[in-house]
Formats: structure tokens, C-alpha cells, sequence
């Protein structure tokens, strides 16, 4: 009876041990995770992409997706840390100029798909090159003088409609400037409740004979990079900046892939526009996908971190949307370190 009762407590034991060794071994194992902020846009679609196909666990660590609806929302959010990294568009000089973000990267081209439209019965719809040096631009200061204009303040799209007024030479003060969201802006314009809106892609590829262009950051001489941000508390985390070099990699990785093949690239872009409620169509994506070419690796090492992001930032404080001093933060906070480490 005793031996039986040894050989149980044995047994037990045993068990005891092996189950605390699995725990630990499942806990040592785990990945280390990257709060990555999307949008359910072309945007972030590359991380949808990542995602899908486990390559950030074959890389060594987990993404975790955080929506937002734009960039704006993603820089109030970097102050309650609901992320370590963002896919982000011109809002990004706001974040690292006042909630001390970094931009560790370009990855999308993003000058396409950003366009001022105006309906086709207005006035301003019947000049075209006011200013000899913008051939292609429509309106003028007297005739956009007191028309009601939509934009997402603080976003790609106010970075168009304040291009568009300067090439024009109208004070921003003669048009009735609103806030409004990408979706907001887009139903506002076509419902007949503004004169001019911003639209971004999908949106600009989702209009009609009642409207007509009016000009595009090509057309205004822009050109707008998509970024990737690191929070200044995720800066500071060793085991983020481990991943950084990694995350970027795949990116890359990601978009060589992608602009090598596209009908892939397509695919993959819907396949994200689907999986977050996104309204594009067929035409739209393929539109946005031949208007935005994803930064490759190539296009990377070429391009000098820094120089776009502070050429943007001299931008908005021209435009009175930044303060001077900022500029300086923007360039301090612009670092190709973990891009050399990726791509090396």
C-alpha cells in the first residue's frame, strides 16, 4: 500500500513539473508584440497583408492592429499609448511636432490620389490657369470668393486645399473653410452642402458629370510621402526598437513584392478595403494602386530621411498650421536608423 501510494505521489509530481515546464515554455516563447495604427484604407493595407500571412511571426514578433479613421485621431491617441507605430499620412508632422513621434520611414508615394474637386457649375469651374504657373489649376480670387469648402483639417487634404488657394492667390480667409472627416466631406460635396471639397482616394475616383476637377498635389507641384511613426514611449522601449529593424524589413519586403506584381498588389488591396468595411470598387483600388506606388526597398535606400519631412513641416509653417520652432523637433525626430538596419 505504501509502495502504490509512493509510486502516485511520483506520478504526481512528475506531472506537477511537467506542466510547470510546458508554462514556462509557452511563456519564454511568446512574441513580442507592435501595437501598429491603421486605417481602413490603401494606407495600411500592407499590414493587413502581414498579418494574413504570419510573416511578422516568421520574422519573430506579432503585430497587433489599432483602427483609426485618419491621422488626426492617431496623434490625439499617441498621449494614452494606444500604440507603438503608425501608417500614417501628412498628419504625421503634427505628431512629432507636438506629441513627440518619429518618423523612421517613407512606404507609399502618396502624391496621387489627393485632389481639390468643385461642382461643374460654379464660376471657378471656367478658369483655368489663372496663375501662368499652374496651367492646369481652375479658379480664381473672385471667383471662389465665398464658397463653402470641406476639408480634414490637419490632413492630406488640407495640405490640398491650401496649395490650391495659394496657387490662385485667394486668402484662406475668402472661402468658408469646414471640417469634416474623408467620408463626411465626400457625402457633404455630393449632397450639394459644399461648393469644393478635398477628396482622397477612394473618394476622388467616386464622382460625377455634376463635378469636375479642380486640381491634384501633382498639378500643384507637391509631393507627399505616407510615413511610419514610432511613439516617443515605444522609442524607448528596448524590446520595440529590437523589432523595429524587423517590422521594417517585412515591410519592404511587403512592397517589393507587391510592385513587382500587380494584379497581386490588387488583390491584396481589396482583399483589405473588404476586410474593414472600406466603400472602393474594382475601378477605384486599380485607380489608387497605379496612383500610389508603394516606396520599395530600392526607392528607400534612395530616398534621404529627412529632407520631404521637413520641407513639409517649412510647409505648414508658412501656412501658419505649425510654429516655426517645430520645424527643428520635426528634423530631430526624423531618423533613419532602423531603416539602414533593414535594409542593410
Amino acid at each position: 500500500m505504501k509502495r502504490m501510494l509512493s509510486i502516485v505521489l511520483i506520478v504526481m509530481i512528475a506531472s506537477m513539473l511537467f506542466a510547470g515546464g510546458g508554462a514556462e515554455k509557452k511563456e519564454s516563447g511568446a512574441l513580442p508584440e507592435l501595437r501598429v495604427a491603421v486605417m481602413p484604407f490603401y494606407i495600411s493595407s500592407q499590414i493587413g497583408y502581414i498579418v494574413d500571412n504570419k510573416l511578422d511571426e516568421a520574422a519573430g514578433f506579432k503585430i497587433k492592429p489599432i483602427m483609426f479613421p485618419t491621422g488626426a485621431p492617431m496623434n490625439e491617441a499617441i498621449a494614452s499609448d494606444s500604440y507603438d507605430v503608425a501608417t500614417i499620412g501628412g498628419a504625421f508632422v503634427f505628431g512629432v511636432a507636438n506629441f513627440d513621434a518619429h518618423v523612421i520611414a517613407s512606404h507609399i508615394n502618396g502624391t496621387g490620389g489627393n485632389e481639390v474637386w468643385a461642382k461643374k457649375n460654379l464660376a471657378m469651374a471656367t478658369v483655368k490657369g489663372y496663375n501662368p504657373a499652374y496651367p492646369d489649376v481652375l479658379g480664381s480670387p473672385a471667383t471662389v470668393k465665398g464658397l463653402k469648402v470641406v476639408q480634414n483639417t490637419g490632413t492630406t487634404a488640407q495640405l490640398a486645399i491650401t496649395n490650391w488657394l495659394q496657387a490662385i492667390g485667394a486668402p484662406e480667409e475668402s472661402v468658408s473653410i469646414i471640417h469634416m472627416d474623408f467620408a463626411q466631406s465626400y457625402q457633404a460635396f455630393k449632397a450639394g452642402s459644399a461648393d469644393v471639397a478635398a477628396l482622397v482616394s477612394p473618394y476622388c475616383f467616386q464622382t460625377d458629370d455634376s463635378m469636375v476637377k479642380v486640381a491634384d498635389l501633382a498639378s500643384l507641384g507637391v509631393q507627399l510621402y505616407e510615413e511610419i511613426t514610432v511613439t516617443d514611449k515605444a522609442l524607448k522601449n528596448d524590446k520595440i526598437r529590437a523589432i523595429l529593424p524587423a517590422f521594417l524589413k517585412v515591410l519592404y519586403a511587403v512592397n517589393d513584392e507587391m510592385e513587382a506584381d500587380p494584379g497581386k498588389k490588387f488583390a491584396m488591396v481589396k482583399k483589405w478595403y473588404d476586410d474593414n468595411g472600406g466603400a472602393a470598387s474594382d475601378s477605384d483600388i486599380q485607380a489608387e494602386c497605379d496612383l500610389k506606388p508603394f516606396v520599395t526597398s530600392a526607392d528607400a535606400r534612395a530616398l534621404v530621411l529627412g529632407e520631404y519631412e521637413k520641407t513639409y513641416a517649412e510647409f505648414m509653417v508658412s501656412q501658419d498650421k505649425l510654429a516655426k520652432d517645430r520645424v527643428a523637433k520635426v528634423v530631430a525626430n526624423t531618423t533613419d536608423e532602423f531603416l539602414k538596419a533593414a535594409l542593410q
